[in-house]
């Protein structure tokens, strides 16, 4: 069911009064104010941006502005100065909020809506907040059917790229992608490239040529990532969640379906999770809710000559549905009366930042619509000569450990020519102790979004306990005409580890009394063999060290009781 932010802000913060509130981002330089609710009121304006109201040494609401370059890149636009992000926990209950795209209004008004309602019992309310939204028109003059390209914008705004490019608004954006593209179907996959390169789709919307391009020295293939949320969804959301934190742009593709069955696609933009903590996060049930925002929520406002960028800024939260049917594995939720959208797919863009890789070669055309353009990808590291689907970046020692790379085709030209490969290990100091050329005799072609691939080879011999680095070079002398040379490498950090059973104190392989009565001996002192390998074994709660409970866990494990820990599973040391 649908709520309006405001309400659910509204409810959410004053349920969170007696709780920490934390607006945060992941470092800052700036020292933090620490002000009492008795010492201030609703017009009161913090001496620094970060700052924590308390009250009797309790903190009500926390705030850090983000300082990163790759964060403030996505509001520097003189109005703001980076973004904000809220996450806590609704009191009496399991649910953790996650929301972020917040500006320093919404700060200030979350603020003053908590001061307000701590101090003087009133509701608040919380609307027009700023969100990135752009917004279609009720009439269909070219933007009917181009959902894809506004979540696009909102992404890319938030993410800096935009800013990167020249675009001050999600708006200034949207019009853009207006005013090149045909009224038809598409992806944020595609627009993207579009907006980097100047790459047009296969099909679908097609842009009016030569348009676009607007950062050429990047790869548009390199920023952005698409997640097949029809297979277990939830399982895509683990990576997905952890991205929305370290500032991805997030849009979701739905399939929308009415009274009489399908009715299209459409793509919104994601903002926030509700989770319940009592589920793992492997489980379906984690994920509660989602904080969207949607080209169609406030068209109906922007007709009779009304202009988009006056529409308001509509956020809103819609309660997750599993849908676990017919091969489906996924979520829906009632996106409008009588209509449901299932999510068929999530699509991630990287945050700018002046440390992403860019062509810097003069030999690089940077044209990929008239050149070639390979990468290594995928590159796959497995115990499994077979497996061409998932790496493995941890190994048991005395395992053989099997690489293939693959070079694909991520341009619109096709690639004729020989391959040819470079194939590097090195060990923590920098050692080589791997190396390998591989060639194709013959020239070969490798069309758009196709890969080749050499047979899958071993590391020889095999490796000892410790942390490793393989590396696959592309053309390293730039023997081939390509559009980019700066990602014809690719590197994958590796480690080889023994083995031990959680529980196994002694470490005999055997689970059982022996190891209670060495884990009551070293907690009493009369044994002091305790060495950080030893720590893991014995570690069974994850507390990060052995105590007491961890000795009742075993014991209540070897009586034959349940236990709430994997007591006896195979894990490797860290």
């Amino acid at each position: 069911m649908k709520k309006p932010i405001a309400a659910l802000l509204s409810l959410l913060l004053i349920m969170s009064m007696m709780t920490s509130t934390a607006v945060f981002a992941q470092e800052t330089t700036e020292a933090e104010q620490v002000i009492d609710i008795d010492r201030v009121d609703a017009d009161t304006t913090p001496d620094t941006e970060n700052y924590t109201i308390v009250d009797d040494g309790e903190p009500l609401l926390e705030v850090v502005h983000v300082k990163e370059p790759g964060a403030t890149a996505a509001l520097d636009n003189g109005l703001t100065n980076g973004y904000y992000t809220a996450e806590f926990m609704i009191p009496e209950s399991s649910y953790q909020v996650y929301l972020t795209g917040l500006t320093q209004d919404n700060v200030s008004e979350i603020r003053q809506a908590i001061i307000e309602s701590y101090t003087e019992g009133g509701d608040f309310d919380l609307k027009n907040l700023g969100f990135i939204d752009a917004e279609k028109t009720w009439a269909n003059d070219g933007d009917e059917n181009l959902c894809w390209a506004a979540s696009t914008a909102n992404i890319l705004t938030y993410t800096g790229w935009a800013a990167q490019a020249g675009f001050d608004t999600t708006d200034d954006l949207f019009e853009a992608f207006i005013n090149n593209f045909t009224d038809d179907s598409g992806n944020v996959e595609c627009a993207t490239g579009w907006f980097v390169n100047g790459i047009a789709a296969p099909e679908g919307a097609q842009p009016t040529p030569g348009t676009g391009r607007y950062l050429p020295k990047y790869n548009y293939s390199d920023l952005v990532d698409t997640f097949d949320t029809y297979n277990n969804c939830a399982e895509q959301f683990r990576t997905v969640y952890p991205r929305l934190k370290a500032g991805y742009g997030v849009s979701l593709s739905l399939d929308i379906y009415g009274s009489n069955g399908y009715e299209g696609g459409h793509a919104v933009t994601l903002w926030g999770f509700v989770t319940d903590r009592r589920y793992p996060e492997t489980s379906t049930q984690y994920y509660h809710s989602v904080f969207i925002t949607d080209s169609d929520s406030d068209k109906n406002s922007v007709k009779n000559g009304k202009d988009r960028r006056d529409a308001d800024d509509v956020m809103s939260l819609y309660t997750l549905e599993p849908q676990v049917q017919d091969g489906i594995d996924t979520y829906s939720f009632d996106i409008s009366y009588q209509k449901i959208g299932l999510i068929a797919e999530a699509v991630t863009v990287v945050p700018y930042s002046a440390d992403i890789p860019y062509e810097t070669s003069p030999e690089a055309t940077l044209d990929p619509v008239n050149y070639p353009d390979i990468v290594l990808d995928p590159f796959i590291l497995s115990d499994d000569p077979n497996d061409d689907e998932k790496t493995i970046t941890t190994f048991a020692e005395g395992t053989t450990i099997y690489y293939h790379p693959y070079m694909m085709n991520v341009a619109n030209a096709d690639y004729v020519g020989k391959l040819s490969l470079a194939v590097t290990v090195k060990n923590a100091q920098g050692t080589e102790v791997y190396s390998r050329n591989f060639h194709y005799s013959q020239p070969v072609t490798i069309s758009q979004n196709h890969a080749m691939g050499f047979t899958p080879q071993s590391i020889t011999p095999k490796l000892p306990v410790g942390d490793y680095t393989i590396t696959a070079s592309f053309s390293p002398n730039h023997n081939v005409t390509e559009a980019y040379y700066f990602n014809n490498t690719r590197s994958i950090d590796f480690k080889v580890r023994g083995k031990y059973l959680l529980g196994d104190a002694n470490g005999d392989g055997v689970i059982g009394t022996t190891d209670i009565t060495k884990m009551q001996r070293i907690l009493a002192r009369l044994d002091h063999s305790m060495d950080d390998m030893m720590r893991q074994r014995c570690d069974i709660n994850h507390s990060g060290d052995l105590a007491l409970p961890d000795v009742t866990i075993l014991q209540r494990k070897l009586a034959r009781m349940e236990v709430a820990f994997p007591v006896g599973e195979t894990r490797f040391y860290d």
